[in-house]
């Protein structure tokens, strides 16, 4: 008889960065399992469940946790929540195919329309097993529904029938979630280009790069890749290359025996080791210098990680990376490999700045103020004012930077309304600028002037109306000026 427990998971349910348990992991201290299924109905939970996982390898080596998704993208519906959850219940069971199993239901994890949808399966027979219910006061305790007045549902096959029409009916709800991913708010039609990539590419197992400006969310998008992806159960590794030395790539990235120098005090299994079986997403592999290049190069290419002080390892490992520097402008200035930049750029996303994304400021904005509300239990708003200023601005850190700014506003504002006045733009102070002119002088108008007309047109990706706007000139004066320096054809 195999012992399988199953329990939601959400942002309450695994405490271990703020040095507590949650409700999981309590219950897994009282009493043994040999399964444990991590239910959830949104991407954003999986970090938890992954935490959940790696926190479990040691303490209970032989329990195999698994995720399994619910495609309730309204919590609170129940005709959303209901058909959602048996349809994971029977992925589970299909997953499992073991004859004598011993369900366990958890009713502490999750929302309560979930914990009576539990209620409503069990009771009606869509499953056989136990409900129990976890509080730091009373520990672990058996839920039973011994009440003699207890209502009884009976008709176990009317609830099936309806359930197969619910689930027919939740198809197309539950696609409209796979193509939503909520955690990239926006309506701007790049965005939307980036969720409809994202749900392509999160299919293949190859390696993905995301340009894009510091703050754009490149993280986010590599999470989102992860967690859609076949890959999913494995772990999920985030690292910055331009925070590592070079002296200690290979330990960093490929690992270490003790002993094998000076400082390896125990063994390291490195980022590759831990990536194992999921994704390694490396920030800023701009930033890497040539040696550690190379290493890397040769890596990608054979799957094996020669360890220092050890054997060679080979490892299953999807590399997603990011950089918000140009790689073929860094190629061919001798910067970066150009064999690398292949290996790693077999697709690309790029994100754009948030101040090309129009009114998703205001959008990103509101989500961050309705946070803030929710996480200080007080919700506020911005005034026509202070939405206008949000437009106005920049944002050259992106949506990191809104997000602090709003942060700040929330502080700044006394009253359940946040003024123009309440939001500060923290700025830069420009760097001295020092010309220097050489010997045989320069050619303002031939060399200098044109140079910059062409870099504002790469940046605004050949728009001439939007580098025109950055160089502070009406587009048919920009225009005009083009020709005349010969950068696009005359009439």
């Amino acid at each position: 008889m195999k012992k399988v427990l199953l329990s939601f998971i959400g942002n309450n349910d695994c405490l271990l960065s703020q040095g507590k348990e949650g409700s999981i992991l309590s219950i897994l201290k009282e009493r043994s399992f040999d399964y444990l299924y991590l239910l959830y109905n949104d991407v954003r939970y999986l970090p938890h469940a992954a935490e959940i996982r790696e926190h479990c390898k040691k303490l209970y080596p032989r329990l195999t946790i698994g995720y399994q998704e619910a495609d309730a993208f309204n919590p609170i519906d129940y005709n959303v929540v209901y058909p959602a959850m048996v349809a994971a219940v029977k992925e589970i069971e299909k997953e499992l195919n073991i004859k004598e199993i011993e369900y366990t239901i958890s009713l502490t994890s999750g929302t309560p329309t979930m914990h009576s949808c539990w209620i409503l399966m069990v009771m009606g027979g869509i499953i056989q097993a136990k409900l129990i219910q976890s509080s730091r006061e009373e520990g672990v305790q058996d839920v039973d529904f011994s009440l003699d007045d207890f209502p009884q549902l009976q008709a176990a096959n009317q609830i099936k029938i309806e359930l197969t029409k619910k689930d027919r009916e939740n198809k197309a709800l539950r696609k409209q979630v796979r193509d939503s991913f909520p955690e990239l708010i926006g309506e701007h039609e790049s965005i939307h280009s980036v969720k409809r990539q994202i749900e392509n590419l999160a299919k293949y197992d190859i390696p993905v790069f995301i340009s894009g400006e510091s703050g754009t969310g490149k993280e986010v998008v590599s999470q989102l890749l992860h967690y859609h992806s076949p890959r999913k159960e494995g772990p999920f590794i985030a690292v910055n290359c331009g925070s590592i030395s070079a002296n200690l790539f290979e330990s960093e990235f490929f690992g270490h025996k003790k002993g094998s120098f000076t400082g390896a005090i125990s063994d390291h299994e490195g980022y590759f080791r831990q990536a194992h079986k999921g994704t390694l997403f490396m920030d800023e592999i701009g930033d890497l210098p040539a040696p550690m290049q190379v290493k890397l190069l040769r890596v990608l290419e054979s799957g094996s990680i020669q360890p220092v002080g050890d054997k060679s390892k080979q490892v299953d490992v999807r590399v997603i990376t990011a950089s918000n520097k140009d790689l073929q402008e860094m190629i061919r200035s001798g910067q970066f490999r150009e064999d690398l930049y292949y290996r790693i750029v077999q697709a690309e996303l790029e994100l754009s700045p948030l101040r090309q994304r129009g009114t998703d400021i205001l959008l990103l904005a509101r989500h961050f103020l309705h946070m803030f509300g929710m996480q200080n239990k007080q919700e506020k708003q911005f005034s026509k004012a202070a939405e206008h200023k949000l437009l106005s601005y920049r944002f050259p850190g992106n949506v990191r930077q809104l997000q602090n700014i709003v942060k700040l506003a929330y502080i700044n504002s006394a009253s359940p309304q946040i003024e123009a006045e309440d939001i500060l733009f923290q700025e830069l102070d420009a760097p001295a600028c020092r010309i220097e002119i050489p010997a045989e002088g320069i050619d303002l108008d031939h060399d200098v002037i044109p140079a910059y007309y062409q870099a504002a047109l790469k940046q605004a990706k050949n728009n001439a109306a939007e580098a025109a706007r950055l160089l502070g000139l009406k587009p048919h004066t920009f225009r005009a000026r083009l020709k005349s320096s010969g950068i696009i054809g005359k009439d």
